[in-house]
This record gives C-alpha cells, structure tokens and sequence, in this order.
C-alpha cells in the first residue's frame, strides 16, 4: 500500500455538500425571518419618515443584526460539516452556496451602503430603490433567504411537515423582490388603476386614464404577478402544495406592503384576504401536481387572475365608480394569468422529468 492510498483509508470518507437537516433550515428560516423583518422596517422608515440623516437608526440595526445572525448560523453550519484535508467549499451545505454568495454579497453591500450615505446623504422613497448599494442588499437576502428551499429541493424524500421551511423560504424570498420592486406594488397602493380630476371647491372624481397610466398599471400587475406567484410555481413544480401554501404566499407579501406603507389604505388587507381564499379554492379544485402538467398549468393562470379581481372590486366601492373600462380591467386579469400560464409552461418545458416525490399534504 502505497502513502496516498494509506492517506486515502486514514480519513473517512466525507460526503461533499452534506445536506442541512429540516431543523437546521428552520434555524436558517428564523434568523431569515429577523433579517427581512429588519428590511421592511427600515422600507418603512424611508417610506414615512423625512430627513434621515444618519445610517446609524434602529431599524438598520434590525436589518444587520438579522444578517449578522444569518452569517454566523451559515459559517456554523459550514463548520460543522468541514473535515480536515477537505476544501471548505466542500463543506458548504447542499443547497446553501448561493447563501454562502449571499452573506459575501451582503456584507459588501453593506460596507458600500455606508460609504453611500456618507457620500450623498440617506435616500427618500423611489431614490432608495435604484441604489446600487441596496440593490446588492436586496441580491444578497435574496440568496441568503432561499436556502432552506434550495436545501429541501436536494433532499426530494422530505415529508410533510419536513417542508415548512422551505415553503416560509421561497415566501420569503419573494418578498425581497417585492420589496425592492415596491412601487410596482399592487396592494401597497391606492390609485394604480384610478385617475381623478377636480375643479375649483370641488371634491377630486374619478375620470378617463390616459393610454400611459393604463399602460404603467398594466407593468404593475405583471410584476407584482411574477414576484408574488413565480415561487409558489417554483414549488409546484417540486411539491404537491395544500390549498393553504398559495393562499398563504399570496395574502403574506401583500398585507406586509400595506403595512410598511403605515396602513394610508388598510381596507386592501381584506381585498387581498378576499383574493387568497380564491387562490386557495382554485388550488384545491384543480389539484395542481409536478406529474399532472395540465392542472398545474391551470392552476397557475387561475390563480393571478382571481387574487386581483378583488382588488378591482375594492377600488370600485372604495371610489364609487372605476377609471378603467371593462375591456382595460378584464384585460389587465386576463394579460395576468398569460404571464403565469406562460412561465408554467415554459418552466415544465425546460424542466428535468419529474422524481418520485411525496405530496407535502392533501388538497
């Protein structure tokens, strides 16, 4: 026996990437919870209060105290999986390398994020969106977010309620998008598909958009369909979801926009609930399955379309009448549910063919 080979039996063998247990994830899932807990907290403060003069507040104490905590459990997971004589890139979980990217990213962004502020100041609603620093914020807890759902997509024999985390996860995830992509934000705001004009002493009523505000509201509801209903597709396209997961998915990221805007138009969060009960009992009608691609192509297109007609209805008793016409209105839901139906589509194209996978519940 030769010194390599004699190297070779000394150390026993590591499986490279070992993957995270569910419990584990579920620690990833909290310290994720605090993180994009402190990210909407401090989307408040920019959307609510004025003169932010110093990075040093309590809410971007929140937000890297969460990250903080998200690095330390990552480099801990990452310890305890590392043998010596092994790359520690080998000794990342499986599933938790776009983390690990994430946390670099992140700390980065952060250090820039202070040189930003001391250069030009704290930014002010739609300004804070389009800086470069936030933007790699934003890319970081998005990586760092997705990991218990990465994680759970390699261990396909997870069993409900095994995958809780990685539903929370892909939620979670998106709402970074949405988060950043706020003023594309549906429910975040009144008067995306309304246009008002007043005379002198008169109270503002509702009149004829232009083509430009029918067309920047259409944007709107495109991309609020894409951050809100992509993972719950992505998931779909894994797991056999109970009714509750997209309804859940949809209702969450919505109500917590309107919060962080303080609420200026709370009668949304029943719109919004009225909408996620529709996504639920489509859901459980259809019963959308990785191995049944018509239902899941159904239910995708479905789904979009019935969380947002409630809005519309909304907006119509709120306003006493709607600015859109009903082909603008019917088309906005109909242009909705294309965009979904045609990202199901393409996603079962392109995708592997299906595993042996267990339903993560019943619907």
């Amino acid at each position: 026996m030769d010194a390599a080979a004699a190297h070779a039996f000394a150390i026993p063998p590591v499986a490279v990437h070992r993957p995270t247990t569910a419990a584990e994830d579920a620690v990833t899932l909290a310290a994720g919870v605090w993180l994009i807990t402190g990210t909407y907290v401090d989307g408040w403060a920019h959307n609510n209060l004025r003169d932010l003069e110093t990075f040093f507040t309590p809410w971007h104490a929140i937000l890297y105290s969460g990250f903080a905590a998200c690095a330390v459990w990552i480099a801990a997971l990452t310890w305890r999986r590392h043998a010596p004589g092994t790359r520690w890139q080998d000794a990342i979980p499986a599933g938790y390398g776009g983390a690990a990217a994430g946390v670099m990213l992140f700390l980065a962004s952060g250090m820039g994020d202070f040189a930003w502020h001391s250069l030009f100041g704290i930014e002010q609603n739609i300004n804070a969106l389009f800086s470069p620093a936030h933007l790699g914020l934003a890319t970081g807890a998005f990586l760092i977010l997705g990991a218990p759902f990465s994680a759970a997509w390699h261990s396909p024999d997870r069993a409900w309620p095994q995958l809780v985390p990685a539903f929370v996860s892909a939620m979670l995830a998106g709402m970074v998008a949405a988060f950043i992509l706020q003023e594309f934000a549906v429910f975040a705001r009144h008067g995306l598909i309304q246009t008002y004009s007043s005379a002198a002493g008169t109270l503002p009523a509702v009149t004829v958009p232009t083509s430009s505000s029918i067309m920047v509201s259409l944007a709107s509801f495109l991309v609020s369909t894409v951050v809100l209903f992509v993972p719950v597709l992505l998931l779909s396209l894994r797991w056999r979801l109970p009714a509750v997961v997209p309804a859940a998915m949809a209702l969450f990221p919505s109500a917590v926009l309107q919060i962080m805007v303080a609420l200026r138009d709370a009668w949304f969060i029943p719109a919004a609930l009225a909408g996620a009960v529709l996504v639920g009992l489509v859901w459980a009608a259809v019963r959308p399955a990785p191995d049944r691609s018509a239902r899941l192509i159904t239910a995708a297109g479905l789904a979009p379309v019935v969380f947002w007609a409630p809005y519309f209805a909304a907006v119509a008793l709120h306003d006493g009448a709607l600015s859109f016409q009903p082909e603008i209105w019917t088309g906005t839901l109909t242009w909705s549910g294309l965009a979904m139906l045609s990202l199901a589509g393409l996603a079962l194209k392109v995708r592997p063919a299906p595993e042996a996978i267990p339903d993560s519940g019943t619907n």
